[in-house]
């Protein structure tokens, strides 16, 4: 197989896993006093990380299976009962299998994919990053290359207006997360 055709195949694959699901709708919603707004505008890792640090805000911590659960109901909501990769804010990017939330939170609770974290696949060695994945093995997370595309959830240590549409309410609070 030639040079250029295999990168045309791995773009095509990359592209059909960001899409998993019929284009995700933006939703929100909020939990235990912290906003939640998944953003259907599938992005790298990296990315999704700045615009949610620029929304004063920071990709999905899940620290307990409450809110595990809370946040597979968000991303049914809005794919209409269907699934899409969504970005977690984990990653072992400092020290490879020491795995860190973006907030500086502990990971005290996890739930992995049978056999993951597997730092494998096409990008053996560089699956520093972690999304929410959807296999026969049901929901569950995956360690991944920051390159992939996916939807992302920013997290708020406050709740949002889920009224409206478009972007949050703007609301700045100082309470901070409890967890």
């Amino acid at each position: 197989m030639n040079k250029k055709l295999f990168v045309m195949f791995l773009v095509l694959g990359i592209g059909i896993t960001a899409t998993r699901a019929d284009k995700p709708v933006y939703t929100k919603g909020n939990f235990n006093g912290h906003g939640y707004e998944l953003v259907a505008d599938p992005a790298p890792w990296h990315v999704a990380k700045k615009k949610a640090d620029k929304n004063d805000g920071y990709l999905v911590v899940i620290t307990t299976p409450e809110e595990n659960e809370y946040v597979m109901e968000l991303i049914k909501k809005s794919t209409k009962g269907e699934f899409a990769d969504v970005w977690l804010g984990l990653t072992d990017e400092k020290k490879e299998g020491e795995w860190r939330w973006v907030n500086g939170e502990k990971m005290t609770f996890n739930k992995w994919q049978p056999n993951q974290p597997d730092n494998a696949g096409y990008w053996a060695g560089s699956e520093n990053c972690v999304h929410l994945q959807h296999s026969q093995a049901g929901f569950g997370w995956n360690d991944y290359s920051g390159d992939g595309r996916f939807v992302y959830i920013i997290e708020y240590d406050h709740e949002i207006d889920c009224d409206g549409v478009g972007k949050t309410s703007g609301i700045k609070s100082t309470l901070r997360s409890t967890r």
